[in-house]
């Protein structure tokens, strides 16, 4: 049976996430956006693991769910930043964890705390190389996976400009062999994995990666996987043999670190700037310093083997999104608010109208017309940059 999956997320106990989020609202949101397996985000957490524990029942073995929304499925999950230090520098990449149950999550709470304060922030800082924290989780149990996260973003992706990793070997010692799966991240896509040869053997998944409840973040990217029964060990399976339907994608160019590029903030006049690399400029031409190098640089660095014929993968921009770019205000406006509730409610779900359902009625013209560009990938972006989202734009 296929599962739309939404493997990270964030609690309110995280850096710059919305202090709204909790165990229903995540529920509650994943059921109307169509996720049916949602990630709990933080679960090394003290606050929010004890809320967890306190919300959520089990399902099946390693799944679980609240009682007030019975239809999504919980997994237990985390995103840690490991800091070590490699030839002298110090560097620092993030992984998703998954974990197949709270006795299990409990003793890697009890390996983890040994490196850092679990207690400080949602997603901790872990002082140890990747090598040692992968052997010992696995010491632990087996199937706790671990996922290099958005491994092309500049700051804390494996394969990112400031990690600089060229091989997973490089980076994770004898750990690459238990690494079956990476997540793109919003600023690449499928066919960006799929240039370097170095990822052949691995699976990948998309994910929102949201520090927020709400539908404009939650799911923005998913993965839809093949499951043979619900329960965590089916959903490893299918992780490590490549059990993957398709994802749901940002185009790159959207994501906030596709191009090179300083944002405006960085300079006195608010000047924007931002360029391909293919021009091969290295530092701002405003205020001369080294320009954020973005995934696209990274991965054509890096690219060593020519794009698959075909990958099963859909482009997507969220939905209320896309409202309140057609319609004007923000993803908060009480219209546009109604606005996605009437429509989601007509079609069963947010990705059931990305996947053709059509029920449109009483909608703005110029919002159908949208959407319809958007299924047919009629649209491109104004590129992202420097923690600059990229800005839509329709094909005429």
């Amino acid at each position: 049976m296929n599962k739309i999956c939404d493997l990270h997320i964030h609690s309110r106990f995280s850096g710059g996430a919305s202090k709204n989020i909790d165990i229903f609202r995540i529920a509650s949101n994943s059921n109307i956006k169509g996720i049916e397996l949602v990630g709990t985000g933080d679960c090394l957490h003290p606050l929010w693991l004890n809320e967890l524990k306190c919300g959520l029942i089990e399902s099946s073995d390693g799944f679980f769910y609240t009682p007030k929304v019975p239809y999504v499925n919980f997994i237990l999950q985390t995103e840690i930043e490991i800091i070590w230090k490699n030839n002298l520098r110090f560097k620092k990449v993030h992984f998703i964890i998954l974990f197949p149950n709270f006795e299990k999550l409990e003793e890697s709470i009890e390996l983890l705390s040994q490196f850092g304060n679990l207690a400080k922030e949602g997603r901790p800082k872990i002082y140890n190389s990747p090598e040692k924290i992968i052997f010992g989780l696995k010491s632990i149990d087996m199937d706790i996976e671990i996922i290099p996260a958005h491994i092309f973003t500049p700051y804390f992706g494996i394969f990112g400009n400031n990690s600089n990793f060229n091989t997973m070997e490089d980076a994770l010692g004898a750990g690459k062999n238990y690494i079956n799966c990476v997540e793109t991240g919003l600023s690449a896509d499928p066919l960006m994995v799929r240039r370097i040869s170095n990822l052949n053997k691995v699976s990948f998944i998309s994910n929102s990666d949201s520090h927020s409840p709400y539908f404009h973040r939650l799911g923005r990217e998913a993965t839809i996987f093949d499951l043979n029964k619900v329960d965590y060990q089916n959903l490893v399976e299918s992780i490590r043999k490549n059990k993957i339907i398709k994802t749901y994608e940002f185009k790159p160019s959207q994501g906030k670190y596709y191009y090179n590029g300083h944002r405006p903030e960085r300079h006195s006049e608010n000047q924007d700037y931002f360029c391909s690399p293919k021009l091969n400029i290295d530092n701002c031409p405003y205020c001369r310093k080294k320009l954020t190098r973005g995934v696209l640089a990274r991965v054509q660095e890096l690219s060593d083997q020519k794009n698959p014929f075909k990958l099963n993968f859909q482009y997507i921009v969220p939905l209320l999104e896309l409202i309140s770019i057609v319609l004007g205000g923000s993803e908060y406006d009480r219209r546009n608010l109604s606005i996605y509730q009437k429509l989601v409610a007509q079609n069963c779900s947010e990705y059931a109208i990305w996947e053709g359902k059509s029920n449109f009625n009483n909608i703005p013209e110029n919002l159908k017309e949208a959407i319809q560009k958007i299924r047919k990938s009629k649209f491109w972006f104004i590129p992202g940059h420097d923690a600059v989202y990229g800005k839509l734009q329709f094909e005429n």
